[in-house]
């Protein structure tokens, strides 16, 4: 007999040696395929039998082949959820519909794996063998026609199945909505089996990465919006309520043209070099633009677009005055870079029809509104290649809503009547425990900081209708346009920012500090082969991560090394306890204090350099306890009680960053990093 625990262990190193590179070839031979399939039988079996013996009860068990990876794992995990395995065993005649449904669940996802796995090693028709393998699960919306219930003394509900597709059959008094939850399993089984069969082959859908300015992460629901309604409610209902929302996303250094760097290269800006948005190791013209994924995916067969801001400095890297041509980063199949970044009266580089680009110039009439104009263009280069047949990538990057404060004519006093912003960290009271470089802070000017929340809230809309339209102005959103060409459900779409922004809290505005106002982004990811039904992820998601993301979906080779990590296994929600990230780096050189933090779920530690570059500097440290304290008031570093934890931070802070505090200086020189 083999512990559960064995099964699962198995399956979490063979993951952590395909993250550490090593190659794989997946089940090709009938005898891989039945001991997928025994493997999986049992686990189901044993599942059941719980719930009526509990966890003592005997089980046969048996390991999958290594070919398979954490198929079998996965399986069973989507299948009982939190009962995987029951916690103690429940009342079998009181829950016995409930059970019932659960069990079908169970046997139908044992069946689909066992089915099309056998017949894709057979080398049978898949389409074929989908159809055979998938009879069980078809059975389902007549087979649970049940309503979630908790066991009396337990209180272990049946049935559940894994978060995926928990949308499907959620509380305790709700009806499991059948057919969702059969289509539910079904994509996602479809896609495991497929990763892990005979012949994987990457996803590559169509990407689509919309990217905002400025955005915090908290402006797209109510919390700042007109009577609690959503700030973005065309956004959050296209995207959020149709995919997986990112609860913990983070820009790693919270400024726009270092983590724009970050994003197309998948690096820390300590690595990029790219450390401010212009002068020394800033700008443009220190971002190394000869690897980078719009040259990966392009190479992979992609055609590539970027529209509209590019990175701060663009506007340098060529002479107009002196006859050079607009520059046009490598890796681009179409680009629309904005050369002056601006809600008005600002150029884009365009193809001039003539396989050159021109500088087009752009006015101020209505019509001219940035967001409006590039959500056009972007519609436009969809359309032009899903007609030519090539799987794209599209860049879509948005001004808004950066200051100025120039909302789209329409939506101009549409946020003037919330109420302020006053958080308890607003213009802190007492900043004596913050940095030195702050305590000198005088407070913030609160007519000035509210009118700008309330134009940022009113850019935000166009931005909102880009995605979602509206038909009040007889706009059709991106996403109506790409169900309008048949291409919405096999094109991943993500939403983030690239910084976020402080209202007063600490005394602060605008970016480029440690808080939380500054560092958190919105996150959404729409694409139903991996997010079959909606559902909210708690993981650390980094911008450094969405370079590997898509370069693993459009099967794209990487020749540079990375700092973040794929997701794919987080949006399919396979990705093992214990084997993603449960802290991580920001960092940031903001004049003459450069920061450094490392942030985990409940403590956050800083570190500010007093003398940048200088490897024996002091120190201004915070560290911030994120549950009982979190609007980072009180500053506990200095806590005696807190010693240990504030060496662990900092021992840990200079692994995750290896010439801390060297490296601080943002004039200075970019030390090599080890990789």
């Amino acid at each position: 007999m083999i512990a559960r625990r064995i099964v699962g262990s198995v399956a979490i190193a063979i993951l952590l040696g395909l993250a550490a590179g090593d190659a794989r070839a997946g089940c090709t031979t009938s005898t891989d395929a039945t001991a997928v399939r025994r493997s999986l039988a049992r686990q189901v079996r044993c599942n059941d039998k719980e719930f009526r013996q509990g966890p003592g009860a005997t089980c046969l068990l048996s390991d999958p082949p290594a070919c398979a990876g954490t198929l079998v794992t996965d399986a069973v995990a989507l299948g009982y959820g939190p009962n995987n395995p029951p916690a103690a065993a429940v009342d079998t005649r009181a829950l016995r519909a409930q059970l019932g449904c659960q069990k079908r669940v169970g046997a139908a996802i044992s069946a689909y794996v066992g089915v099309k796995l056998g017949g894709l090693v057979r080398g049978l028709d898949p389409a074929t063998v989908d159809a055979r393998a998938r009879r069980m699960l078809d059975r389902l919306p007549t087979q649970c026609l049940v309503t979630v219930a908790e066991d009396a003394a337990t209180e272990i509900p049946a049935p559940a199945v894994g978060r995926q597709c928990a949308a499907a059959a959620p509380m305790a008094g709700s009806t499991v909505d059948g057919p969702a939850l059969r289509d539910c399993l079904h994509t996602l089984l479809q896609v495991w089996v497929d990763r892990w069969g005979p012949n994987p082959q990457p996803l590559r859908p169509n990407i689509l990465f919309i990217l905002s300015d400025d955005q915090r992460w908290d402006t797209t629901d109510g919390k700042h919006g007109l009577s609690g309604a959503d700030v973005m409610p065309r956004t959050r209902a296209e995207l959020a309520d149709q995919g997986v929302e990112f609860n913990e996303a983070f820009m790693t250094t919270p400024l726009c043209c270092p983590s724009r760097s970050s994003i197309l290269s998948g690096q820390f800006a300590h690595r990029t070099g790219v450390y401010k948005n212009g002068g020394n190791n800033g700008g443009a013209d220190d971002f190394d633009d000869t690897s980078t994924l719009a040259i990966w995916l392009q190479n992979a067969g992609y055609r590539t677009s970027l529209i509209g801001k590019y990175l701060n400095g663009y506007n340098t890297l060529w002479n107009t005055n002196q006859g050079q041509p607009p520059y046009v980063p490598p890796g681009w199949s179409e680009w629309h870079g904005m050369k002056n970044v601006a809600y008005y009266n600002y150029r884009i580089v365009e193809p001039d029809g003539a396989g050159g680009y021109v500088e087009n110039f752009y006015g101020n009439t209505p019509a001219d509104y940035s967001t409006d104009v590039l959500r056009e263009k972007a519609k436009t280069f969809i359309a032009n290649a899903v007609a030519a047949g090539e799987p794209f990538f599209l860049y879509l990057a948005f001004k808004a809503p950066h200051l100025p404060q120039t909302a789209a004519p329409r939506h101009d006093g549409l946020f003037q009547s919330i109420p302020p912003w006053r958080p308890p960290s607003y213009n802190e009271p007492d900043v004596s425990d913050k940095p030195t470089w702050m305590q000198s802070l005088p407070p913030q000017d609160s007519t000035d900081l509210d009118q700008i929340r309330i134009d940022q809230l009113e850019m935000l809309q166009a931005v909102d209708e880009a995605i979602g339209g509206s038909t009040t102005y007889g706009i059709t959103g991106i996403m109506e346009h790409l169900r309008n060409l048949g291409v919405a459900d096999n094109t991943i779409v993500v939403y983030f920012s690239d910084n976020g922004w402080l209202w007063g809290e600490h005394r602060l505005r605008a970016k480029n500090q440690p808080y939380e106002e500054s560092i958190r982004a919105p996150m959404f990811v729409r694409y139903p082969p991996l997010a079959p039904l909606p559902r909210k992820e708690g993981c650390f998601a980094l911008n450094i991560d969405l370079a590997s993301t898509f370069a693993e979906l459009a099967g794209a080779g990487v020749p540079i090394f990375q700092d973040g990590r794929s997701l794919v296994r987080v949006i399919d929600g396979t990705q093992p306890a214990g084997t993603w990230r449960t802290d991580f780096l920001a960092e940031a050189w903001p004049g003459s204090h450069p920061w450094a933090t490392v942030r985990e779920a409940q403590w956050k530690y800083t570190e500010i350099a007093l003398t940048p570059g200088d490897p024996n500097t002091l120190f201004d440290r915070e560290l911030y306890d994120l549950i009982s304290d979190p609007y980072e008031e009180n500053n506990v570093a200095s806590d005696p009680a807190n010693a240990t934890r504030v060496a662990t931070m900092a021992a840990r802070l200079r692994q995750l960053r290896q010439n801390w505090p060297v490296d601080a200086d943002p004039n200075g020189p970019d030390p090599e990093e080890d990789e």
